[in-house]
């Protein structure tokens, strides 16, 4: 009975030993992680400090680009309303007077190679 629980002591004192060696071990490698990262702690504070900076650039380019589409999406909407008001008077006339189809028509192709030339 004594040599069993001398046995079962020993073990505890292998788990034991073998234990606090790890812990041993983890606190040399926390204390080295520690040493790495306060070496190279002004790196990282001026990339931190170069992420803010990028952060900031691209809050100010978002504001850009969608003024940027608010402008355009104003430019096609009234192009739109343009063409379809010429085109409803190009049907509206085409049917009363020939002449003025005609005088509408050459206005639109002059228009369309305008717009071409400036594209």
């Amino acid at each position: 009975m004594f040599l069993f629980i001398a046995i079962i002591f020993i073990a505890e004192i292998i788990i034991a030993l073998t234990l606090i060696s790890y812990i041993v071990k983890a606190d040399k490698a926390v204390l080295q992680l520690k040493s790495d990262i306060s070496k190279i702690l002004p790196d990282i504070k001026t990339l931190l400090g170069n992420v803010k900076s990028g952060v900031s650039l691209l809050k100010e380019k978002r504001l850009w680009l969608f003024a940027y589409i608010r402008i355009k999406r104003n430019q096609y909407l009234f192009k739109a309303i343009k063409i379809i008001i010429i085109y409803t008077l190009l049907f509206l006339l085409k049917g009363k007077c020939k002449k003025a189809a005609s005088v509408c028509n050459g206005i639109l192709l002059v228009r369309d190679i305008l717009e071409g030339i400036s594209a």
